[in-house]
């Protein structure tokens, strides 16, 4: 009996060193995933909690190498992608996006640079329901399976703006176009908050001047910068060429309408004519000069302005319409690109 104890014990100890060995090679042969942090836009505050949430939930699975990872993805083309994998040295990584009404779970793996997996649950059909910790938890999990089971039947999506999007759509790849669709809109959306807060545009159009009893009209060119003081809010100020050099600026308030293709925003502008430009200022009076414009150096002006703009790759077309009063009227419109800074 001493005699087979002993043996017992020392296949144990056998088995011991050939099974650590092999459960670490395993272990080393798992791909690496690295959680990033969430982005939380709610009024929750559960950004951490979730991203340790998530890589707890991944560990679990017992089919990664799992990383928790303090650098935000950088943008949502494969290039961004590919870069913030380079980064952490992985080849998956994955966040939650937390909002008010719904919490969903993105996955990308660099085996699929043009593509990515996504799920999203809303917390409850009525907006005006409380939401408490345990419908986020389970509303949570629910995405986490659905995202684990796409992956198991890799049920990727093609990234939006990618021309594979493009040809998986025109061959009706995906059953659901409601879907595809919420999921486009949501990658967008979250496109955009990961945006710089700064921008930068350049316009052209056309400007109509008043005053004294003259008018005239002229092509406009125009530079501006913007700074974001929330989803809703910014500041703008700019430069305008045309019969004068002037500037302007003032707040944007963002309209909560549906944003899918177009923004609208509305502001309140002040100006000030610098100086005349041009020599001909292309009034009928003769008794208007260079030296003697309509509109004197330095005034100012005030009014509101309507824009508009669709979102692209990184930039946005832009179009203005705004109109000053003060001692006289100046109508201009512009249009233009806008890109991120």
């Amino acid at each position: 009996m001493k005699n087979l104890t002993l043996r017992l014990c020392g296949l144990f100890v056998f088995l011991s060193f050939l099974i650590y060995p092999l459960k670490a090679l395993a272990e080393s042969n798992r791909p690496k995933l690295a959680i990033l942090p969430s982005t939380d836009t709610s009024s929750y505050r559960l950004g951490a909690p979730l991203q340790n949430a998530l890589g707890i939930l991944f560990k679990q699975q017992n089919q990664f190498e799992v990383l928790v990872s303090k650098n935000e993805l950088a943008g949502f083309s494969p290039q961004d992608i590919k870069s913030s994998m380079t980064i952490e040295g992985s080849e998956l990584l994955s966040f939650v996006l937390l909002e008010q009404a719904r919490i969903s779970i993105f996955l990308f793996d660099s085996s699929h640079p043009a593509e990515y997996l996504y799920s999203s649950q809303v917390f409850s059909d009525s907006p005006t329901t409380k939401v408490d910790t345990p419908q986020i938890e389970k509303r949570f999990r629910e995405a986490f399976t659905q995202v684990m089971a796409a992956h198991k039947q890799a049920q990727y999506q093609p990234l939006p703006g990618t021309k594979q999007q493009s040809t998986n759509l025109s061959s009706n790849k995906f059953s659901d176009p409601r879907i595809a669709e919420e999921s486009r809109t949501l990658f967008r959306e979250l496109s955009s908050q990961l945006e710089s807060p700064f921008s930068i545009g350049a316009q052209i159009g056309m400007a109509r001047f008043s005053s004294q009893g003259t008018t005239s009209s002229t092509v406009a060119f125009g530079l501006m910068g913007n700074y974001q003081l929330s989803p809703r809010v910014l500041l703008e100020a700019g430069a305008n060429v045309s019969h004068y050099l002037m500037i302007q600026g003032g707040p944007r308030y963002v309209l909560p309408l549906n944003e899918k293709v177009v923004k609208f925003s509305v502001g309140l502008d002040i100006a000030n004519v610098v100086t005349p430009v041009t020599q001909n200022l292309g009034y009928v009076s003769s008794s208007f000069s260079y030296d003697n414009p309509p509109i004197a150096r330095g005034s100012l002006f005030f009014g509101p302005s309507l824009f508009f703009e669709i979102p692209l790759l990184g930039a946005s077309l832009r179009g203005d319409l705004r109109f000053y009063t003060g001692s006289g009227t100046i109508l201009m419109g512009t249009y233009g690109f806008v890109y991120n800074i």
